[in-house]
């Protein structure tokens, strides 16, 4: 009885990610802010978790001031298509970040530090957002913000952990990665240098979220996001 009780868990549990992966949305993956000295490879990653196509046409990418709420940079993604699987980088300087597609205008600095946040509008309607280092009042989703990007370490991200996998709480699907603009995301260990960013074929990509989603999902549920005490 324990037995097939516990098959058919992991039958559910498998069924409710790749169902999870299979839902059209297209979503703030990852995204590199600041590095070791000059920031000069940021780049925001989108990415296509569902199982059909999405065009980008009327969607902005804007980059939110966290003082005033307000952003301080729009892109616009009029004109491309993101496939199921599929990524969409953009950054500030595309000589230094691999995969980019979309040039957001300035070399360096384009991303601001600090507590700000991402948001991806589809016209008026809010898709995607996450805030980083703190709350963003109407961007962070969930009680709060991914902890800071790393300026010390070479090649480290904020990556959704699992990749692509959205429960609407910053804190809890973000984590630092090793950066991979353009290509699933990878858990940082510390060492980044042998990372590939050659993207998955979509077929893959869905097969394995679904099975990278059955073996964590006690981790990923076990996290603790330890809150500041109230002043």
């Amino acid at each position: 009885m324990g037995k097939k009780f516990l098959r058919l868990l992991l039958v559910v549990l498998l069924s409710w990610c790749l169902s999870a992966a299979a839902s059209a949305a297209v979503v703030i993956n990852e995204f590199d802010y600041d590095q070791p000295g000059t920031d000069d490879a940021e780049f925001v990653e989108l990415f296509n978790n569902g199982g059909v196509a999405v065009s980008l046409d009327g969607f902005m990418l804007n980059l939110i001031n966290g003082a005033t709420g307000s952003p301080y940079r729009s892109v616009d993604l009029s004109g491309y298509v993101l496939a199921p699987g599929d990524y969409l980088v953009a950054c500030g300087n595309m000589a230094a970040v691999a995969n980019c597609a979309v040039d957001m205008g300035a070399n360096t600095n384009r991303i601001q530090n600090d507590t700000e946040a991402i948001a991806l509008f589809d016209g008026s309607s809010l898709v995607d957002s996450v805030s980083y280092e703190g709350v963003v009042d109407g961007y962070t989703e969930g009680l709060a913000g991914t902890l800071a990007d790393s300026s010390s370490v070479e090649g480290v991200s904020i990556s959704r952990l699992l990749n692509g996998l959205d429960t609407n709480d910053n804190a809890l699907d973000f984590a630092w990665g090793c950066a991979t603009p353009g290509a699933m995301n990878v858990e940082s260990n510390g060492d980044c240098a042998a990372v590939s960013t050659v993207p998955l074929p979509a077929a893959m990509w869905l097969l394995g979220t679904g099975l990278a989603c059955l073996a964590g999902f006690m981790r990923h549920r076990g996290r603790v996001i330890i809150s500041p005490a109230p002043v």
